[in-house]
């Protein structure tokens, strides 16, 4: 491999990385807002029409399970919540891992009922989330998968 290549190949890991941290923000912006509706088709434009969205649950002992939802199943699982309360879901930290046409980002969130900076957090969380590139070279959210550590 040149210095050329090496050189180019670099410029390319970053544009990447700058697509993948830029369908994580949209993620975030999509699911954020006053109560009321969300505009989901931002969301069907980063995250993979089968992506799979898998979040930690509480059962009735506390103990954790893994509920795995599709697309229109975690849409259908959140929208009354956020029709009905004002949510803000902020991102803290992120690390991006890209090789080749696949990823991973590490995602550190806070949970917030207003966009104000100094508002207290109702709560932390982690997301996983895992990326690809497809065949024509657009990046993807394929699944994600989190957990929220309430205050």
């Amino acid at each position: 491999m040149t210095y050329q290549d090496t050189e180019q190949h670099a410029e390319r890991e970053s544009t990447d990385e700058g697509r993948v941290r830029h369908l994580v923000a949209e993620m975030y912006a999509t699911v954020s807002g006053p109560a009321g509706p969300r505009d989901w088709a931002r969301d069907r434009e980063v995250l993979h029409p089968d992506c799979r969205l898998m979040r930690v649950v509480r059962s009735d002992p506390g103990r954790p399970q893994l509920e795995v939802l599709t697309l229109d199943g975690f849409i259908a699982a959140v929208t009354p919540l956020l029709e009905s309360a004002d949510l803000y879901e902020i991102e803290t930290s992120s690390e991006v891992r890209l090789f080749g046409n696949i990823g991973h980002v590490w995602s550190t969130y806070e949970g917030k009922r207003s966009p104000d900076d100094d508002a207290e957090p109702s709560f932390r969380g982690v997301n996983s989330i895992q990326v690809d590139r497809d065949a024509d070279g657009r990046w993807w959210i394929r699944s994600m998968l989190w957990d929220n550590e309430y205050a």
